[in-house]
């Protein structure tokens, strides 16, 4: 806490307090991905009255934030002021948007948080069982609640509802699995039949609600252009950003050709990428081989002195259940809660060759893995897995759940790069394929800028990425359903990229701070735009 603290700075955490004591109270889903126990087993109020009282209280506490003197705060005060703000405006403007009544994915948090209990699983089994039974019992209300809510649904999020609810039986029949293994209670079945019946239901209830028009999911150029400077802690204008993102596609582009020369006048970074691919046999024990890679990236970051590994840590390399196999693409990440106790992260391995009949069939999907070292960097250690068990020892305790993509992905790829710098890996091929996934994260800021503004409906959203980056139909749709509910979420990878980048050029190459120091000075702030750890952060 701050040290003999004024009025202002006592007013600033008296708001601080009240709003996040009352968030997590009101809505127990958020207090359970926190890692506090107090949200298990509930799912919250869903009712139009309580979104308006959740809307007026936002309105109130904006209004408290006016009436505190920012020159009497703390600079860690200052990072906390501006994120809370950041956060406030855009529940707002989703409220005033009405995405409530556009959005359908009330079945897709049921499943998650079913998911996200079957993995507490593993440890407290009887504790899951019970969360489980009972975010079981108050599903059908819930799921009901939620459909009242729904006027238009739009069409891709729609879609998106379709995929899940016919991926649901797994994940049902996963817990009904799981519970018949932890203490089987008669009334199991019966819990389960009416939870899958309500998500039927609602799922049949979107179905036919008329739809918004094509493209709702737009926020529009004003909404996004204050997002860009209130959550990505940016000035630029769109059209600046998007000069910016089309200047950095081509220097890629650049790079990537020139580096593939060394390979053969005429062969495409896609063709060499393939071509090593094709030559690499991870064996049949996948997991095994990640284990290793995730252990030899870390011990090389370690030896290299980049970054200060945490203490009180651990991650797991698991592979991806049955049921969770068509939920995860090859590779992810869980990480803990801000507030669990056990700061335990789950690298999860998804081995879709054991679907495959064929060994040939099973090698190929084996050989989808390759340049997993890449992968491990960029989710285990030194990326998301440090950081945000960096951010979630954060003494102010309120930072921990501030989590601005900026930050978070600028910092992924800022590690992948490192890896090529630091020569962690030193595979021949490894330059090209971080250049070629650089040109994709870059061509995203094109995407999500013009997708958002409504200059590309979802059809050119998805052939841009065919046309500029050779991805199949499938994977650019897949793609773009996640831009289409995540508006400058997208475009943070690169543009946080480039502000570790140009940070690194002010401290390092100007004050003459190692990568260490620099990287850990990063990393101290919890997850906050690089802009605003610059301003207020910075002796």
């Amino acid at each position: 806490m701050v040290q003999s603290m004024n009025a202002s700075s006592r007013k600033f955490e008296g708001i601080l307090d009240r709003h996040f004591e009352t968030l997590l109270e009101h809505q127990p889903i958020f207090a359970t991905y926190a890692g506090l126990k107090s949200g298990e087993g509930d799912l919250g109020v869903v009712s139009e009255a309580f979104e308006a009282a959740q809307q007026k209280r936002r309105l109130a506490t904006i209004r408290a934030l006016d009436g505190v003197n920012p020159r009497e705060l703390s600079g860690e005060q200052h990072l906390d002021r501006l994120a809370l703000r950041s956060q406030l405006l855009r529940d707002c403007e989703d409220h005033h948007r009405g995405r409530r009544q556009m959005d359908p994915s009330a079945l897709d948090s049921l499943l998650n948080l079913l998911l996200h209990e079957l993995q507490r699983g593993d440890d407290e089994p009887s504790r899951a069982a019970a969360n489980i039974r009972s975010l079981l019992r108050k599903a059908p209300d819930y799921l009901d609640a939620s459909l009242a809510l729904i006027r238009k649904p739009e069409p891709v999020w729609r879609r998106i509802l379709d995929r899940t609810f016919q991926g649901s039986p797994s994940l049902f029949a996963a817990v009904a699995e799981f519970l018949k293994r932890h203490r089987s209670h008669e009334s199991d079945a019966r819990l389960l039949t009416s939870a899958s019946r309500a998500g039927a239901r609602y799922h049949r209830g979107v179905m036919r609600r008329p739809a918004a028009p094509e493209g709702s999911f737009a926020i529009g150029g004003a909404s996004l252009a204050r997002r860009v400077r209130d959550e990505l802690g940016l000035d630029y204008s769109l059209g600046e950003i998007e000069s910016l993102a089309e200047s950095e596609a081509e220097r890629l582009r650049r790079q990537l050709k020139s580096a593939c020369r060394r390979f053969g006048a005429k062969k495409s970074a896609d063709e060499i990428v393939a071509e090593a691919r094709e030559a690499w046999d991870p064996g049949e024990d996948l997991l095994a081989v990640y284990r290793a890679e995730t252990r030899r990236v870390a011990g090389a970051f370690r030896s290299s002195k980049a970054v200060t590994f945490p203490e009180g840590e651990s991650l797991e390399v698991r592979m991806v259940p049955e049921f969770m196999r068509h939920l995860y693409p090859t590779a992810a990440y869980s990480s803990p809660g801000p507030f669990a106790r056990k700061q335990r992260g789950i690298f999860w391995v998804n081995d879709l060759s054991l679907t495959q009949a064929t060994e040939e069939a099973k090698r190929r999907e084996r050989q989808q893995h390759f340049g997993l070292s890449l992968t491990c960097a960029h989710e285990a250690y030194p990326g998301h897995h440090l950081q945000f068990i960096l951010a979630n020892q954060h003494p102010r305790r309120w930072r921990r759940l501030f989590a601005h993509a900026v930050f978070y992905e600028g910092w992924t790829l800022w590690c992948e790069q490192m890896m090529v710098d630091l020569r962690i890996d030193r595979s021949s091929w490894l330059p090209i394929q971080q250049l070629h996934d650089a040109l994709w994260r870059a061509h995203r800021v094109v995407v999500d800028l013009r997708l958002q503004t409504g200059r590309y409906t979802y059809e050119q959203a998805a052939r841009h990425l065919r046309r500029h980056l050779g991805f199949t139909r499938a994977r650019a749709e897949a793609d773009v359903n996640w831009y289409t509910a995540s508006p400058g979420v997208p475009m943070s990878y690169w543009l946080g990229r480039l502000e570790n980048e140009r940070l690194q050029r002010r401290l390092m190459t100007g004050r003459g701070w190692s990568l260490r120091r620099f990287n850990d000075w990063l990393l101290s702030f919890g997850t906050l735009p690089q802009s605003w750890i610059e301003k207020h952060g910075l002796e």
